[in-house]
This record gives structure tokens, sequence and C-alpha cells, in this order.
């Protein structure tokens, strides 16, 4: 990332993720300043570290490399009877001992205030794993792979961390508003009131939604949308995996396939054993109907 960085492209490039997040959010540019003066660690290289999604997927045709194909999210929306999402974080291992849980309270000098709870990466927004906010809303992610990028958009970190907070109506309203410069998968769970779930499909192109109802699952590829993107022979193992086993009745059920190790190869939960690269960080399940997070780390 930093060699690119340093030519003329990707400086060009860096300083137009950097004019298009000061000028969307710059609070969250606020917050990345805080990170690097408390790491001591040079801001441009905090700022990158917000960008290394969208970096690796504009590499990839001389790289060969993608992000790493991380997370696995289990849906079942069954109304008060039985609302719940299970999220396995999946992640390179560099990052074991380095993931953190942030229980926070953030007031702008606008008076107001934001509550939530979230898995995070050091150096990085938060928003891009899981939690929930004082709203009574759960966001899980997962990573896709669109092929074709807008550099000239916000980039999906940013984007993501603006959701962390925001009601469900809040998040449509942005997520139709601003576009993304490369794309994710947010899974949106109402905990108050009528219990409902929504996935977003994110792209350059927009944003399309699809409710869930029962029982549904998403990994690492776009699965509703229309859009480009690479295969990712995880995602594919997973899924099929997933479609084999009977549907859970309940947020224990849904921990159990979250810890399903069957397939050698590609399992569900991830330890790094080849060919597979990934290992499942953390595990969380949201049993909304009953307010209940369980968290598990091993599994």
């Amino acid at each position: 990332m930093l060699p690119y960085n340093q030519t003329t492209e990707g400086s060009s490039l860096y300083l137009a993720y950097f004019n298009t997040a000061s000028k969307t959010y710059p609070q969250y540019m606020d917050e990345l300043r805080g990170m690097a003066d408390g790491s001591q660690i040079p801001f441009s290289e905090v700022f990158l570290w917000n960008l290394m999604f969208e970096w690796q997927l504009l590499l990839e045709p001389w790289t060969k490399t993608l992000p790493t194909t991380s997370c696995s999210d289990l849906f079942l929306a069954n109304g008060e009877y039985m609302t719940a999402m299970g999220h396995n974080e999946d992640g390179s291992p560099i990052d074991l001992p380095t993931g953190y849980l942030v229980k926070a309270q953030v007031m702008e000098e606008s008076g107001s205030v934001e509550n939530f709870f979230a898995y995070c990466y050091a150096g990085q927004l938060c928003g891009n794993a899981f939690g929930y906010n004082g709203k009574g809303v759960v966001t899980t992610v997962n990573a896709v792979f669109p092929k074709n990028l807008n550099t000239s958009s916000i980039a999906s970190n940013f984007l993501a961390r603006s959701t962390l907070t925001s009601s469900y109506e809040e998040i449509q309203k942005t997520l139709q508003e601003v576009p993304c410069s490369s794309g994710f998968s947010l899974n949106v769970g109402n905990a108050m009131g009528n219990m409902t779930i929504s996935n977003f499909e994110v792209a350059p192109s927009g944003a399309v939604e699809t409710k869930i109802k029962g029982y549904s699952y998403h990994f690492n590829l776009y699965l509703h949308s229309d859009v480009p993107q690479y295969e990712d022979p995880s995602s594919e193992h997973r899924l099929a995996r997933v479609r084999e086993l009977p549907p859970p009745a309940d947020a224990r059920d849904i921990a159990t396939i979250l810890g399903d190790t069957e397939d050698k190869k590609y399992p569900i939960y991830r330890t790094a054993t080849p060919p597979d690269t990934a290992v499942t960080l953390a595990t969380g399940v949201f049993d909304m109907s009953g307010k209940l997070l369980n968290l598990y780390r091993g599994n």
C-alpha cells in the first residue's frame, strides 16, 4: 500500500479520497486524527489504512490478491417469536491479538450524542464488523468484492462507520444518497418495535435492500445484485455447507452453525488452515427477541 501511495497515480487517488472524506464525514476524519495522535503514527498512514479495502481492489490486476474474504452471517426473522442475527467476524490471523470491543458515547459539537458498542480493528474506524447502537439497531458487515470502483466516492470504511450509529430509516436514506467507492454487505436488525432484518448490498452503482423473512444467510458474494464481482471459493463453500444443514430454530442453533467445521477446505468457522487464509476472530449472536448479545472468542 505505501509504495503504491508514493506513485503519481497512488498519491492522486489518495488526495481524491482525502478530499471526499473531509467533505462528507469531517467528524470521522477527526476520529482518525485522534487515533494518529494517540498511537504516534502519521495521520497519512492511519488514513491510508482506512482505504485498505479500496487499495487492494485497485491493485488486484497486478497483485492477483484480494482483501481477506471475511465474515459469515445467519438471520432468523420470525417477529417477536424469534428474531436473531449471528455473525462470524473473519480476518487475517495478524488481527487476532489486536481486535477490541468499544462501548462509546460520542458527543458532537452540535450537541448530538452517539451511543454504540462494536467490535473494532486497530487503526480503523468502527463499523466494519458488528455492533449495535442506542437506537436499537444491530449492524453486521460482510466484505464483497466488486470489480469496478468509483474513486470519486466515499471509501467503504467511512460509510460503514456512519451506519453504525444510525436508525434503520437513517441507514436507508444514507445508502440511497451517499455513493460508495467500493462496496460491502450491510445487515441491519431493528431490535425495537417490529423486529425486522434487512440486508443491503452496497456497490458503486448503489444499494439494493432485501427484507429478510424467516431464515436467510449472507457471505462474501453479491447474492441479490447484478454486480460484476471477484469469485470467492470460501464463500461458495460456506454457502453450500449452510444449505446442507437444517434451518436454525433459535439463536443457539445459529451459534452452532457458525461453529461448523465439516468442510475441511473452507469451513464456516475458520482457522487459517490452507487453502483457507482467514481465521474467525470473534462471533456475535444477537437474540433480538430477548435483547441479548452472546460473544464468543474461540469455537
